[in-house]
């Protein structure tokens, strides 16, 4: 009994020391505020669209060469989805184009443009028994021009080509110039010739591009191999630009831009320059056809910009398919640029999509 009254204290202290430590523990623990719970932060994707989704390779024109193996150019159709293969050389039994195409055409999800340089003259991808190699400065007349136009395209497209890069519009009269042997004659109805030949290819399944606009200036100066310049003024533009905007009128589907500074116009050349493929070819000339590029891989460009940044510049400036022609690889590294462009806003979804819209509506016949 007597142990039961010093026990009975000790336990009201037990009892009362567990409610005091109870309660204190719960005060404090109600001031400690719950960890915050993190949202996941949306993270701008910068994997490849394909076809249906966002699709930058169509964007794209690679360059095949007779010494590249077939397979290469294959397996960058099929993974990442570029638009479309130029032909930079033909193999000793050209006949075996046809079998690239149809190898090419097996990987592409879309419709596949396969052009080339088939100018006639000094530049004739495929020359031999079987080809016209007659250059522009031999037509004098459009009956000519459409014979020529037709032939060739009848060539090109019994191998699977359904485009040309071709006829050039550029003026030359110096015979020292490098578009010398290029263009038509002296004097001609430069304008009428071109599309007169165009007709001639298109009648035969081939899309013509007439190129370099705004042209090229009369000098030895090779955007091959530098930037040319052509000093004029803004006033002087439609006189230089007659051969293009009588071309325009019969609203071609295609043009192919040239590598060429107007110092006195803009400090981009017409390639990368918003005025020249905005302003002046999409809103004074109203061109709504597919503005093609000339090789980004050409030292006009390559020697001052990186290809990459200048694929984003031109595509910026209102270009729509890109030409990587001598360096095709280089459109891997082009396509990752567009790729975090479009990312970060500095090209948009929708700029994108209206590019390829335009590029589709090329396709359609094509196949």
């Amino acid at each position: 009994m007597e142990r039961s009254r010093l026990l009975f204290p000790l336990v009201i202290l037990s009892t009362v020391a567990l409610l005091m430590g109870a309660t204190v523990y719960f005060y404090f623990e109600g001031l400690v505020e719950p960890a915050p719970t993190l949202e996941a932060v949306p993270v701008p994707s910068l994997e490849l669209k394909k076809p249906g989704d966002l699709d930058l390779g169509g964007l794209f024109m690679i360059g095949h060469w007779a010494n590249t193996p077939v397979a290469s150019t294959t397996a960058l159709i099929k993974e990442h989805h570029f638009g479309g293969v130029i032909i930079m050389s033909g193999p000793g039994d050209p006949l075996e184009i046809a079998e690239w195409v149809k190898e090419w055409k097996a990987a592409s999800e879309r419709p596949l443009i396969i052009a080339i340089d088939q100018e006639g003259g000094p530049v004739s991808r495929l020359k031999g028994t079987g080809f016209i190699t007659t250059g522009q400065r031999d037509i004098e007349t459009t009956k000519e021009a459409y014979q020529v136009g037709f032939k060739r395209g009848q060539e090109l497209a019994s191998l699977g080509i359904n485009m040309n890069f071709a006829p050039v519009l550029d003026t030359a009269k110096n015979p020292d110039s490098f578009m010398f042997e290029r263009v038509f004659p002296d004097g001609s109805e430069a304008a009428a010739l071109a599309v007169a030949m165009g007709k001639g290819m298109e009648d035969a399944g081939v899309t013509p591009v007439a190129k370099h606009f705004p042209g090229h200036d009369d000098t030895t100066d090779d955007s091959h191999f530098t930037l040319p310049t052509v000093s004029i003024s803004k006033n002087e533009l439609p006189d230089f630009t007659t051969n293009f905007t009588d071309y325009l009128k019969t609203e071609p589907l295609a043009l192919m831009t040239a590598h060429v500074l107007f110092p006195q116009i803009d400090s981009y050349p017409a390639t990368l320059s918003h005025f020249f493929l905005t302003d002046y070819l999409r809103g004074e000339l109203k061109f709504a056809g597919v503005i093609v590029t000339d090789d980004m891989s050409m030292n006009a460009i390559d020697s001052t910009w990186s290809t990459d940044q200048a694929a984003l510049i031109s595509l910026q400036a209102g270009a729509d398919l890109i030409l990587f022609a001598a360096e095709p690889n280089s459109a891997l590294t082009a396509l990752k640029r567009l790729e975090f462009a479009v990312a970060t806003g500095e090209l948009t979804a929708a700029d994108a999509e209206a590019k390829n819209t335009r590029i589709d509506s090329l396709r359609q016949p094509l196949d």
